[in-house]
């Protein structure tokens, strides 16, 4: 990975901030650190970001209204790194806007690819996003996607899907009709082994489903201890514009 990346470290604990940064430097990153939600709320106005790793529990609160507000203005990738592990607080994150979720004491292996992953990902999404090319505008009953611009649209209304979000029902566009494994799927979107993470899955799905799917009309089928069926709830197969 380029040292151009630079990533922020929002964490209270000095010790562990050094430590991320000691990994992160050895990696070949960049990095800035802040150890409370409005240091970090600073730095992010004051420079770019291709990565945030955002610890939950800090000095002058949860950083869930921080990531609240980075999404708002950016689709700079969020990892949630916490100590916290119950579901509530992981659905939470992710649905405020966080695109991973990994919990202490750190797998600093993993952590790094999932790093990379994210911001290859960002890097794509924004590449093609500001790059004109060819380019097939996938048309379904209940929603359309323009995949040489990456969005999506729900008769003349634009859908605010998040990276990860566009990422996974591109990847169901253009696997329908087929199972697509759990592990699989998280696999291909966050470029590491998933089968120990499905709750972040699951939420991003829940997501998706909320924004594309509002009516229930079961275009993502979830088939138990298995994976997800994608379908045009009443044509079956897209029609390319």
């Amino acid at each position: 990975m380029s040292d151009s990346s630079r990533i922020l470290i929002v964490e209270d604990d000095r010790d562990l901030s050094e430590i991320a940064n000691i990994r992160l430097t050895s990696a070949g990153y960049a990095t800035d650190a802040a150890y409370s939600i409005s240091e970090a709320a600073r730095l992010i106005d004051d420079r770019g970001y291709d990565l945030i790793l955002l610890d939950i529990m800090l000095p002058d609160g949860e950083s869930f209204r921080l990531c609240q507000d980075i999404r708002e203005k950016s689709g700079c990738p969020i990892i949630f790194v916490s100590c916290i592990d119950d579901g509530d607080s992981i659905v939470s994150a992710l649905r405020l806007g966080g695109d991973d979720y990994v919990t202490k004491p750190v797998d600093w292996k993993e952590l790094l690819a999932r790093i990379e992953a994210n911001i290859r990902r960002a890097t794509v999404y924004a590449n093609r996003k500001s790059r004109r090319h060819d380019g097939d505008i996938l048309n379904f009953d209940a929603f359309s996607v323009d995949r040489r611009h990456r969005r999506v649209l729900r008769g003349v209304e634009s859908v605010d899907l998040t990276p990860i979000e566009y990422a996974i029902l591109e990847y169901f566009c253009v696997n329908i009709g087929e199972l697509i494994l759990y592990n699989d799927l998280y696999r291909d979107i966050w470029g590491v082994d998933g089968l120990d993470d499905l709750r972040t899955l699951a939420v991003h799905v829940s997501n998706l489903r909320k924004k594309i799917d509002p009516e229930h009309a079961g275009i993502i089928e979830t088939v138990r201890n298995a994976g997800y069926i994608f379908c045009d709830a009443e044509a079956g197969d897209p029609r390319r514009a």
